[in-house]
């Protein structure tokens, strides 16, 4: 079942979605259970969900990759969170709520209380048995973050092979959802880099000040991104399309350089792990306690 985690549950919106067979299915099966084939506005898809004691579970990139949905994956929790679309009409998504004079988009402080739930990100009384942790939580923050560019980058797509119009008001929501446990996080990887001098070493300082650099870089340059998307949407302007390109190619780099100075993961090299990482020190600094 734990290759099933971040499948996200649809039974009550597969009209339209799936085919499902009684038994037998020509889409083969995933371990014991049926697979199904997935059309997404009638047009079939590659992926295939999975028939569960009579629900469909199907995966949810695929209907990210369709401008569907969006989602984070908390990793460190097994939990996934769902949101749909956005605007006036809508009240069930992350970031909107309804008060006496309309929606709004929540705060700050109401959004970490939802993405931030079980995951400790206060700098105060700080101390060194945290840090294996939040290195691994920092790498899971940094890779969802990463995903935002392929939503933009399926955005790009669509436009350009079939003139479809994306959906940016759940870009945007994903940007926020996904940015936000970064930023609060800031303060704590600033405790955390301290920690790290203290009980290590100045160079595992200086790495974790260089990932926190990374990654304020990473989000300035993927709003940056997105905004520049929204002008080349409205303009067509090739110059648009190159400014996003090259904001997109920074949020990777920067991306990618925390990650590995984190847990050594080569992100442009699938498969390749570096053993000079914050995490290898951490864990033979565990060793010796």
């Amino acid at each position: 079942m734990r290759k099933l985690t971040i499948l996200a549950t649809v039974a009550t919106l597969a009209i339209g979605i799936g085919t499902v067979y009684a038994a037998g299915s020509p889409y083969g099966k995933l371990g014991p259970y049926e697979q199904v084939s997935i059309n997404m506005d009638r047009e079939k898809t590659s992926a295939k969900g999975v028939l569960i004691n009579g629900e469909i579970y199907v995966p949810v990139s695929v209907m990210q990759k369709n401008n569907k949905s969006a989602y984070y994956y908390d990793s460190a929790n097994y939990q996934v969170h769902l949101f749909f679309g956005g605007g006036q009409e809508s009240n069930n998504t992350v970031d909107y709520y309804y008060r006496d004079n309309g929606y709004q988009y929540k705060s700050k402080s109401e959004l970490a209380a939802e993405v931030m739930k079980n995951i400790p990100y206060d700098d105060l009384n700080y101390h060194s048995g945290m840090m294996h942790q939040d290195i691994l939580n920092i790498t899971s923050f940094s890779k969802a973050f990463l995903t935002v560019t392929e939503m933009m980058d399926n955005a790009v797509q669509s436009k350009v092979s079939i003139n479809r119009e994306p959906n940016m008001e759940m870009i945007k929501q994903a940007l926020r959802y996904r940015g936000l446990p970064l930023e609060l996080m800031d303060d704590r990887m600033e405790a955390l880099a301290e920690e790290l001098g203290d009980q290590i070493g100045r160079r595992e300082e200086r790495d974790m000040e260089d990932v926190r650099d990374h990654i304020q870089d990473a989000i300035k340059y993927q709003n940056k991104a997105y905004n520049v998307l929204e002008d080349w949407l409205r303009s067509s302007d090739e110059d648009d399309l190159d400014d996003y390109r090259d904001y997109v190619e920074e949020v990777k780099e920067n991306l990618y350089e925390a990650i590995e100075l984190l847990t050594g993961e080569v992100m442009d090299e699938p498969g390749q792990v570096n053993e000079d990482s914050l995490k290898k020190e951490v864990e033979k600094w565990l060793l010796k306690q």
